[in-house]
């Protein structure tokens, strides 16, 4: 175990018993003592908040020094709380990025516990040490909103807007040499990166990359690099197949706290522009993706947009799996494929491929492998007639979707 997990471990100790059953003086800070600093005692609801009303509650009746949400630097806040998406029984969704880039994992879990999420923070590739309490300012942060609301839109339109350009050549572009890097502050200068990094996961255009290497150069110079910087250039180093890089930059910062890297090998030749997946070998303990020519033209097949960290593509591979007739169908011309992105995901792949081995999971080589995909949703079945989409099903309800993925096959003539 590492360190920084042991310190978690430790904070579960204390976290796990709910905050309205432990007695008052756990919670308040001890008596002041000359020239010691205490931390203000924390509010933290005897049940998550569940809805936009509650937290707008919370947040009007807890003064902010007894607040997490204080923790945050106001735009990082407001970011945060604009992230967060609310379903019938509670939070369905939120964005960890600025708690990655402001908190370390043990504050992250106490601000998650507000919302019942505080699980994700174990994991989270969030500081080492706690940020400044009164950081730094910045200019660009404005315009980093702005290029964030772009990607976001980007996302939902399912399409690569030429506004992220746009937004991304006007306000960062600029910058993003050495001597207008060396002017930056600090703060500025995260933003560079991170900027970036959005414009690459959008795109997976190298010029961006380019950016990032410098950005965390400029970064590394002043000694700002901690685990969210490091993790976000690593996997886009993987995203980029650099896994060579990826693992030399692994070896030269264990703090990451990342599995090696996998190999990537091509064993075929495959002509530039078409459709490939990396595969995990099965079969091996190796840690290794081999990457093979995907034919989206094949008379009848079902692609299905899936990833290992959605529990509704879980789910739905579940109940494909018992269901007989379409399990046979699946391992013959189904194919799961997840967002090119999933390349840093190694281990939950060879993971989900031992618990689904009829319904094995590849990940897509670059977003060309998957034409017919317009937005990254999960998951989504694509019946194809020699590469023609002919039905498409989208989501996993909690009913299921069986009798929409028959119809599908029958409209590829798999079933009567």
């Amino acid at each position: 175990m590492c360190m920084s997990c042991s310190t978690i471990v430790r904070l579960l100790c204390l976290l796990a018993l709910p905050f309205a059953a432990l007695p008052f003086a756990a919670l308040a800070a001890p008596a002041s003592d000359p020239g010691v600093t205490r931390d203000a005692v924390l509010a933290i609801p005897a049940t998550p908040i569940t809805s936009r009303a509650a937290l707008d509650a919370y947040q009007r009746d807890t003064p902010p020094e007894s607040s997490p949400l204080s923790w945050l630097t106001p735009g990082a806040r407001r970011r945060f709380i604009d992230s967060l998406v609310y379903r019938e029984h509670g939070l369905g969704g939120m964005s960890l990025a600025d708690l990655r880039y402001e908190l370390t994992r043990e504050q992250a879990y106490v601000l998650l516990q507000l919302f019942g999420a505080q699980n994700y923070a174990i994991d989270l590739d969030a500081l080492t040490t706690r940020a400044p309490e009164s950081p730094a300012t910045s200019t660009l942060e404005p315009a980093y909103d702005r290029l964030l609301k772009a990607v976001d839109q980007a996302e939902v339109d399912g399409a690569q807007t030429p506004t992220v350009v746009q937004e991304y050549a006007a306000a960062f572009a600029p910058a993003q040499n050495d001597a207008q890097r060396h002017a930056l502050g600090d703060r500025d200068t995260e933003f560079l990166f991170r900027a970036a990094n959005l414009a690459f996961r959008l795109t997976g255009q190298p010029t961006y990359l380019a950016d990032m290497r410098g950005d965390f150069a400029e970064l590394q110079r002043r000694h700002r690099i901690d685990r969210p910087q490091l993790a976000d250039f690593h996997d886009a180093l993987l995203t980029a197949h650099h896994d060579d890089e990826a693992r030399a930059l692994l070896a030269a910062h264990p703090a990451l706290e990342r599995n090696p890297p996998p190999s990537m090998r091509t064993f075929n030749r495959i002509r530039k522009g078409q459709p490939s997946l990396w595969v995990v070998t099965p079969g091996t303990r190796k840690r290794e993706l081999v990457r093979f020519r995907f034919n989206i033209r094949a008379p009848a097949q079902v692609i299905v947009l899936a990833s290992t960290g959605c529990h509704f593509s879980a789910s739905a591979a579940h109940d494909i799996e018992a269901d007989p007739l379409l399990s046979d169908l699946f391992r013959e011309f189904g194919q799961w494929v997840a967002p090119p992105d999933e390349v840093t995901a190694f281990d939950a792949l060879r993971e989900w491929n031992q618990l689904h081995p009829a319904l094995r999971l590849g990940v897509a080589y670059d977003r060309s492998a998957l034409p017919m995909v317009e937005r990254i949703e999960t998951p989504v079945f694509y019946f194809l007639d020699h590469g023609t989409v002919v039905d498409t099903v989208v989501g996993w309800p909690p009913g299921g979707n069986l009798d929409a993925i028959r119809r599908g096959m029958r409209r590829i003539k798999l079933l009567r």
